[in-house]
């Protein structure tokens, strides 16, 4: 539990204040249930020997009154409780986001990122109603155990004795048995996030499923999946109901002794039939209490799972990325860079230059490196390689490249990614959006690209759906292309940019980048020969 608390203080240290109005709402609504039964034990005894009706007025309006304040503490504990949750599970999601945004790309691209996703969100949240629970339980249930001691000394000092052995066999039965439920917790958990990723892969998968009539294979994915699931699932509930079941059987036997207890005490008329009532209310009160303590081992355990598979995200190293800042970008050089998958390298000893003035065409085979060649010259693949990129004469790796590759690339991929959102955010992402002098711009860029007709049927402010559903291949690819030509790089990357062009397009935006070399670095990955003049590089791979 310590570790746990280590892990999410920072989290709750930001909201402490919340978290301490939350406690002290919390334990003064404890305070009605504390008192409840003493007025009802003594109600009864009055009862019993009640001569009119006023005393009932009384006491119903004292019994309203507590019940009262219980129900507005409730209400005013139930918001505090939800604003607290919600703010700390976010910021702890968050920070885990931002934490692999910043991992290696070689790691996320071996994750199953919607797995990973629903793993992270449900252990932090985990980990935060774990911590606002334990320090609001532990309070209020330790009021719930030493006001009701010293009442129970006070009436009867056996029965505090009673709940000494009480409290003994829970020890002796946690110990003996809290392995088995972390074991238990982490299979179901690993289970429940991996079956939750097949049932996204589902629905995903869709067009590739259809497109290589795969319904069954993939069915049978998720059948192997959700048997895997009820196979942890039984397991689980086994030894909850175990655990569970060995708590109930001392609770019956403790209710067995203070029952026959009781009785006795009553007719030996040492006991009030009212006192019996008080007594066994705050015996079940501390009883209930001791549970929660005692009961908290198979919640720790269970949350520990979360704690553990958070920890080991939070190992992961994030790329390196320097400090210093460029503002422009005249020269990129590589020198003896070599990447390898295993001992097989896929660029060896490769030496290039990049500056203004030539469009630098890469060719090659598919399967032959363009794109990891790209990646590196872009910064993407940080620490996965040998050799040397300089920007500007200074080494990648003492240079700010998320604040370059933000502000100074542009970049066109062959499969672009474009969000659910307007066009236009599409367009400018984080930026202040289109401006008004831009437009000419915007528009003569559109036509050289064949966008127009897109256009009429997509103004700027209309919504892209997911997976951009609503548009073509084609006109992804051009919106993609249109979105790295308007940001203004000084080094502009397409990727297979003829491939959604028509010949047309293509000698349009042929003759546009011959023009803009002279003020821009250029790298195009390509097959068409055509696309470079013979003043150009071309970098042949394979």
């Amino acid at each position: 539990m310590k570790k746990i608390f280590h892990f999410c203080r920072r989290y709750l240290l930001l909201y402490k204040w919340r978290l301490t109005g939350y406690v002290s709402i919390s334990i003064l609504g404890s305070l009605s249930a504390l008192i409840s039964p003493y007025i009802i034990g003594d109600f009864i005894d009055q009862l019993l020997a009640a001569q009119d009706m006023r005393f009932i007025y009384r006491y119903f309006a004292i019994f309203a009154t507590i019940n009262l304040f219980a129900l507005i503490f409730g209400y005013i504990g139930g918001r505090l409780y939800v604003r607290l949750q919600s703010r700390i599970g976010y910021a702890l999601n968050r920070d885990f986001i931002q934490r692999l945004q910043r991992a290696p790309l070689k790691f996320t691209q071996q994750q199953d990122t919607v797995y990973l996703n629903q793993r992270i969100n449900n252990d932090a949240n985990s980990l935060v109603i774990f911590c606002i629970s334990i320090i609001q339980s532990m309070l209020v249930n330790g009021v719930m155990i030493i006001v009701p001691a010293a009442l129970l000394f006070y009436f009867h000092p056996m029965l505090a004795a009673i709940l000494l052995v009480v409290a003994v066999v829970y020890f002796v039965f946690y110990t003996l048995y809290k392995r088995v439920l972390y074991k238990a917790n982490y299979e179901y958990k690993e289970s429940q996030s991996r079956f939750f990723a097949k049932l996204n892969e589902q629905m995903f998968n869709i067009r590739f499923i259809k497109l290589h009539g795969l319904f069954d294979h993939f069915i049978g994915r998720l059948n192997t999946s959700f048997h895997w699931l009820l196979g942890s699932a039984l397991r689980h509930q086994r030894a909850s109901y175990v655990f569970n079941g060995l708590d109930k059987l001392v609770m019956m036997v403790s209710q067995m002794i203070l029952l026959l207890f009781g009785g006795v005490e009553i007719i030996a008329g040492r006991l009030t039939i009212g006192q019996f009532i008080i007594i066994s209310a705050y015996f079940n009160m501390m009883l209930g209490a001791l549970r929660y303590f005692f009961s908290l081992g198979q919640t720790v355990q269970s949350n520990m799972v979360a704690y553990d598979r958070l920890q080991e995200l939070a190992q992961i190293n994030p790329e390196p990325n320097g400090g210093q800042a460029l503002t422009a970008i005249d020269k990129i050089e590589l020198k003896n860079v070599t990447f390898a998958y295993g001992n097989q390298p896929l660029i060896d000893n490769f030496n290039l230059q990049l500056q203004r003035g030539k469009i630098c065409a890469i060719m090659g085979a598919n399967g032959k490196g363009k794109s990891t060649l790209v990646d590196i010259i872009l910064g993407l693949q940080a620490g996965s390689f040998t050799g040397h990129v300089f920007y500007n004469g200074v080494p990648m790796e003492a240079i700010n490249m998320y604040a370059v590759r933000n502000r100074l690339i542009g970049v066109s991929e062959q499969e672009p990614t474009l969000l659910s959102d307007t066009l236009s955010y599409n367009l400018d992402l984080d930026k202040e959006g289109l401006a008004a002098g831009q437009m000419d711009k915007v528009n003569n860029l559109v036509r050289m690209l064949g966008l127009s007709e897109c256009f009429k049927s997509l103004p700027y402010d209309a919504i892209i759906n997911e997976n951009a559903a609503n548009i073509s291949g084609g006109e992804k690819q051009k919106i993609s292309i249109l979105r790295a030509l308007l940001k203004n790089p000084d080094v502009l990357v397409l990727d297979e940019p003829t491939s959604a062009l028509d010949a047309a397009s293509c000698a349009a935006l042929k003759t546009y980048l011959q023009a803009l070399k002279h003020y821009k670095i250029i790298i195009v990955v390509t097959h068409d020969k055509t696309f470079v003049n013979d003043d150009d590089t071309v970098v042949l791979l394979g």
